[in-house]
């Protein structure tokens, strides 16, 4: 189970009831941290299904920052 607490997103065991449940393949989520396809793209596809509430879905990874993919770590 994934959950954000404190701005920090968490993993950990299972949820007991969880609003919502994604499921997909790991090529499939290197895909979209690739930018090979977006998760829209791999919805269609059914690459990548959403069980449950998708508004909550749709909240959480709007919780969620986007970073260049090569991006400094460390600044002169």
């Amino acid at each position: 189970g994934l959950t954000v607490e404190n701005a920090v997103l968490n993993h950990g065991r299972a949820l007991n009831d969880p609003a919502v449940t994604v499921t997909l393949s790991k090529a499939t989520l290197d895909g979209i941290q690739l930018g090979e396809v977006t998760m829209e793209q791999a919805i269609v596809d059914g690459r990548l299904s959403v069980t449950g509430d998708r508004m909550v879905f749709s909240e959480f990874l709007d919780l969620l920052d986007s970073f260049p993919f090569w991006f400094n770590i460390v600044t002169p």
